[in-house]
Formats: C-alpha cells, sequence, structure tokens
C-alpha cells in the first residue's frame, strides 16, 4: 500500500527472552513484509515491581531497539514509559501520535503470516465506510468448536466483496481498527487510566451488549473476524512469555 492509512501500534513489556530481540525482531518484520510503508509505533511498557529483576535485561533490550529503529528498520517510533502503564494505557498514549484513519494494533509477539495474503485495501475500505469497526486476524486454521457459540454467522458474509465473519469474541491477536473508534473504546472503558489488558476489560462487555441487546447491541461494536475460504489463519503467537503465565 503506498500512502498507508494504517499505523501500527504493537505492544512490549519485559519477558524472559530480553535482551534479545530475536521475537520482537519476528513481528516487525512480519508487519514490514505487509505493510511495508506503515508507521510503527512500538510501545515498551514500565517495569512493575514484580519484574524489578527483570530491569537491566529490559534496559538492554530497549537500547538495542533503539538502534535498530534508527538504523535498520525505518519509520519505526519508540514509545519508552518510565512507570508501569499495562497495556491498554500504553495503547491510548501510543494514539496520541496516531495521525491516520486505521490502526493495527499488534501484540509484540503475534506476529503476522507472512505467507498468507491479507487484502489490506479491501480490508480498509470496509472499516472507512463503517461498515466494521475492528477486523481480527485469525490465528487459529478456524473458527474453534469452543468459541463457535461467539461468531454470529454459521458462514462468512461478504462485505464489500470481503469475507468476514461477526463476533462477539474480542481478542487482542492482531487486528484493524478505527484509530477514532479505538480511542472511544479505551476512553470509555479505561477513563482513569486503570491498568489492564485491553481484552481482560473489554471482552465481557462485547458480550454483555449482545446479550443484552441482540444484534443492535453488537451494531455498537461492528466487531469482525477476517474469514477467507480454507484456512483462515493469519498471525501466531510466538510466546514471548516462554509459557510464564500473565501478569493482570
Amino acid at each position: 500500500m503506498t500512502g498507508s492509512p494504517i499505523t501500527v501500534v504493537v505492544t512490549t513489556s519485559p519477558i524472559p527472552s530480553q535482551p534479545s530481540t530475536r521475537i520482537i525482531d519476528e513481528t516487525i518484520a512480519s508487519v514490514r513484509h505487509h505493510l511495508p510503508d506503515s508507521e510503527i509505533i512500538l510501545c515498551h511498557d514500565g517495569v512493575r515491581p514484580e519484574q524489578e529483576a527483570r530491569r537491566g535485561a529490559y534496559e538492554l533490550y530497549m537500547q538495542r531497539v533503539l538502534w535498530k529503529a534508527d538504523h535498520e528498520w525505518g519509520n519505526v517510533l519508540p514509545l519508552i514509559f518510565d512507570e508501569h502503564l499495562h497495556q491498554a494505557v500504553c495503547t491510548k498514549r501510543a494514539l496520541e501520535q496516531v495521525r491516520t484513519p486505521l490502526i493495527l494494533f499488534v501484540e509484540g509477539d503475534t506476529p503476522l503470516c507472512a505467507d498468507r495474503e491479507i487484502p489490506w485495501t479491501e480490508i480498509s475500505d470496509v472499516i472507512l465506510a463503517g461498515d466494521a469497526n475492528l477486523v481480527r486476524f485469525s490465528h487459529e486454521a478456524s473458527v474453534l468448536d469452543v468459541h463457535r457459540h461467539l461468531a454470529l454467522d454459521s458462514e462468512p458474509q461478504k462485505v464489500r466483496g470481503v469475507p468476514m465473519t461477526r463476533t462477539i469474541q474480542w481478542s487482542s491477536r492482531p487486528h484493524l481498527a478505527s484509530a477514532a473508534w479505538y480511542r472511544e473504546l479505551l476512553d470509555r472503558w479505561f477513563p482513569n487510566d486503570e491498568k489492564n489488558f485491553i481484552e481482560e476489560t473489554v471482552y465481557g462487555r462485547l458480550v454483555s451488549a449482545y446479550e443484552r441487546d441482540g444484534d443492535m447491541g453488537w451494531l455498537n461494536w461492528r466487531t469482525f473476524i477476517y474469514t477467507p475460504e480454507g484456512d483462515i489463519k493469519r498471525s501466531y503467537h510466538s510466546d514471548g512469555r516462554a509459557g510464564e503465565s500473565n501478569f493482570v
């Protein structure tokens, strides 16, 4: 895409593999493969007290990232926060720097599949037209049976020619969204900069909206999964936490 309407927001925090940049290298490379002209805002959360022992490795990691941003990657804006803000607030701060109508949200260890096509222009047009607020890229080959009740279509529907499935399952796996809508979302559910993962707070709100108001409740969210014919997997997990549990 030339003159991309998409800014990519990537969130990172201390993980066991640092100071190695292997995991973020893989994610940035996957984004660049798909969106060579998009600016990437790379958010570095502050160190929470429970992870103080990782501060040294994390600071060395960030030094390496700053060098790569200047000399290797190009068009990457690193944001480094002195205090622990958590994912939602880091994303709010990143959105203050976004000047495009769309964002691609990517957690630091959830690369896009480089060998799978994504019709960025067509999906962007769906969101810009207001038919969707958010389109997620699956990390599974199909909608899993355990999540089937969260999909509102038994078969993908074509939205402006793009095969998609309506969903009430919020996931922080890679997704393309309206930047204005995302700002409103975070301002609404994190009004006082509450520290949490976006998914932890928002997941239940979306389900509740549908349970309360049916299709009209979903229309206030307009969340989809990109579901092309065959294998729908378009992202994967490089497991930055190496099996460790998430901190809430």
